[in-house]
């Protein structure tokens, strides 16, 4: 069931036009578009910390704490470059600033504020609920300007930064021992005993062949060039492709090995299970061959997700070692998933959201968002309530969803980033969009039976 609104409803002699019909569809948290207030950052500040009025200029990465009750969002205003680099914390449709470029780093020294914030998880959540994130700081010292910082009750600590000794590494052709964070944390996941894990690139006095590791706390993890993985050594791991559970339980990771094939060295790997090779079926007989991974994903129950394409440049998208869909695959019907998947995530029920393009031949209208491989939760040019006056009326469509940005939680709600356009196809810039899985049904008018209706989609072509 996609999106839809009544095109004409007859009530005791009135007629509704299109342009007023009432609106079924997501909600509209933030969006790129200045004249309507969800395009105002909220909390955003001045050079001197003042409250300033300013509005979206990106919206980038967002997050999702486990139980769903609470995101963040990364992005960028309209203010200077000095200060446009933002995080919002919120839960369900209001949020406030919690970080931004400019302003004083909470837990750093005298005189460091926050440069900017660390892509594609812009925050993790432990167990408890205390917050993990990792952003580039400036006006302290340069050499210690990278930072994971820990959030405890509103109190903000640093516990590691760059230029901290990075410990339990071997080095090649030199002694071990010295080594030390250099200025790349990222794929950051706060773990419950208050430390985190995260990929480090590159390490300072270690050999190049010996970086990027994955470490928790100061200590390696798994490193480069010395960590083994079904009988071969680890030669790389993607910064931003780990993560785990906050328990410290589960782990993957994405990276390429140092087999003499190098046809057949990019690897996805789970506890310490290569689930994908390169070159080799996703999940099992009868499936795609992996040419690479693009995302992967895990939830605090261990649930993994992965999605990436094959040599013939078809997607794939796997959970838990099953293939879930692929180009080609039909659902709703009739219609097959395009060539391009762009997000794939889930609950802990099992519940699962697509999004990608099909084969539909109306090129405004390819691209969707799939529940559990045959609902359509929305679609490319469907209409956005952008003033949330109920109504149809704002000349706002989808465009297009984001890479990765979607997230459902066990409530049935879908938080996602898109980008929006207006009825002639012009772009608008990006949105935040809150939606309910499944989607609310069409308006059932009382006494249906003397008010009639008809119904059509309403589409920006």
């Amino acid at each position: 069931m996609s999106l839809r609104i009544i095109s004409r409803v007859f009530i005791l002699g009135v007629v509704v036009v299109p342009s007023l019909a009432l609106a079924v569809g997501p909600e509209v948290i933030y969006s790129e578009v200045a004249a309507s207030p969800t395009g105002v950052v909220p909390g955003a500040k001045d050079a001197a910390g003042n409250p300033v009025v300013t509005n979206w200029l990106a919206l980038e990465d967002l997050s999702m704490r486990h139980d769903g009750g609470e995101w963040m969002l990364k992005g960028r205003t309209t203010q200077a470059t000095t200060l446009d680099s933002i995080l919002v914390k919120g839960g369900g449709g209001v949020g406030s600033a919690f970080a931004q470029d400019g302003q004083p780093l909470l837990g750093g020294v005298a005189g460091e504020q926050y440069d900017f914030f660390d892509t594609p998880i812009p925050a993790s959540w432990d167990s408890a609920g205390n917050i993990g994130f990792s952003c580039r700081a400036k006006g302290g010292v340069s050499t210690r300007a990278e930072k994971i910082i820990r959030v405890v009750g509103g109190v903000h600590t640093v516990i590691l930064q760059q230029d901290d000794p990075a410990l339990g590494l071997i080095d090649f052709g030199a002694p071990s021992g010295d080594e030390r964070f250099g200025n790349s944390m990222n794929s950051v996941q706060l773990l419950n005993s208050g430390v985190a894990s995260f990929v480090n690139t590159p390490i300072t006095n270690m050999h190049s062949s010996r970086y990027p590791a994955m470490f928790r706390g100061n200590t390696s993890f798994k490193q480069s060039g010395v960590s083994t993985i079904a009988g071969e050594v680890w030669d790389n791991f993607v910064l931003e492709g780990a993560g785990g559970t906050p328990d410290g339980l589960h782990w993957f990771a994405e990276g390429d090995t140092e087999i003499a094939d190098t046809t057949k060295d990019g690897i996805f790997v789970v506890d310490d299970v290569v689930v994908m090779r390169e070159n080799n079926q996703v999940a099992g007989a009868g499936t795609p061959l992996m040419a690479d991974v693009f995302f992967g994903r895990m939830l605090d129950n261990a649930d993994w997700y992965a999605r990436g394409d094959d040599p013939a440049d078809n997607d794939w998208a796997v959970r838990n070692g099953t293939l879930m869909a692929k180009t080609g695959d039909v659902f709703a019907g009739a219609e097959a998933w395009g060539v391009s998947f762009l997000a794939f995530t889930g609950d802990h029920a099992g519940n699962w959201l697509l999004a990608g393009s099909t084969n539909n031949a109306d090129p405004s209208l390819d691209e969707v968002l799939v529940y559990n491989g045959s609902t359509v939760l929305l679609r490319e040019s469907d209409p956005i309530d952008l003033n949330a006056n109920g109504l149809f009326d704002d000349n706002v469509f989808l465009r297009s969803i984001q890479p990765n940005d979607v997230h459902l939680t066990d409530s049935g709600e879908v938080y996602m980033l898109v980008t929006l356009k207006d009825g002639a196809g012009t772009n608008l810039g990006d949105g935040f969009l809150k939606l309910n899985v499944p989607e609310p049904a069409t308006l059932t008018l009382i006494g249906a039976a003397v008010f009639g209706f008809s119904r059509r989609r309403k589409s920006a072509r």
